[in-house]
């Protein structure tokens, strides 16, 4: 049975400030059945979180600064994973159209062009028994913000040398996670999971990782349907989870950030 067409962003609420944008729409949620592919934005977060509960940096109207609500209630507890891929792929498409250079997913959660960090992903699912209720989906691109504490982050300002509008940019977001949304509702697996893989950072590249207070180098295989990172160490292939291992950087960064057609 096909799914019904789904148009993310349709009903909108915009927050000139809010704490967090999923914690704003989670309280939405809990109050009123919201439809799927509500949208919830702001210009500002006095509490903006990241993976890990990393603080995001975002100066006030610089950035895009969303969070989405779907409910695939066809995927499995065990298969998250397979939001995670769509959203990432959505946002580094969004992020080299505008920039109009090549954007990466560096696993688990984030986009880089070159070597700095441009947006980042935090998605939040509930379960209910064995399958995914709902899922809160963080997102945040680096849009005008020219300046930086951390000397990883850029925007898109940063490569394009223009300024873009913020509407447009939302916009544009919405339609990139309808197409590929709508691929994973129509069980373009074999699809999704290639594109993924060509575009993920470091990919047949090797790259140091710190674990603990150690720091060792791996060659990127890829991940699998759990979400682990898959690494030639030693001429052993070993998996890890996200809190297990930090990246730390490309052997060579100065070649192709991944490989693969």
């Amino acid at each position: 049975m096909a799914h019904q067409a789904l148009n993310i962003g349709e009903y909108s609420v915009f927050l000139e400030e809010t704490s967090s944008t999923n914690e704003t729409l989670k309280t939405l949620y809990s109050a009123e059945p919201l439809p799927e592919g509500a949208l919830v934005y702001t210009h500002y977060q006095t509490a903006g979180r990241g993976y890990l509960q990393n603080v995001w940096e975002s100066e006030k109207g610089e950035n895009l600064l969303a969070s989405v609500l779907l409910k695939p209630q066809f995927l499995q507890a065990e298969e998250q994973i397979w939001l995670n891929v769509v959203v990432s792929l959505a946002l580094r498409e969004l992020a080299e159209i505008y920039s109009k250079m090549q954007a990466t997913i560096k696993w688990p959660n984030d986009i880089y062009i070159q070597q700095n960090k441009v947006a980042g992903i935090l998605i939040e699912n509930t379960l209910q028994g064995s399958k995914i209720k709902h899922s809160i989906i963080g997102i945040g691109l680096n849009i005008n913000q020219q300046h930086f504490k951390n000397e990883k982050a850029a925007s898109l300002f940063h490569f394009a040398g223009v300024r873009f509008e913020p509407k447009e940019m939302r916009l544009a977001l919405c339609a990139q996670l309808n197409h590929f949304y709508g691929l994973l509702r129509g069980k373009q697996y074999s699809l999704l999971w290639d594109l993924y893989h060509k575009h993920l950072m470091g990919k047949g590249q090797f790259a140091q990782f710190k674990k603990g207070s150690v720091i060792f180098e791996g060659l990127i295989m890829g991940i699998d349907k759990k979400g682990r990172l898959h690494l030639e160490v030693d001429d052993e292939v070993r998996c890890f989870v996200h809190k297990e291992i930090e990246f730390v950087q490309l052997i060579n960064p100065s070649t192709n950030a991944h490989t693969g057609n």
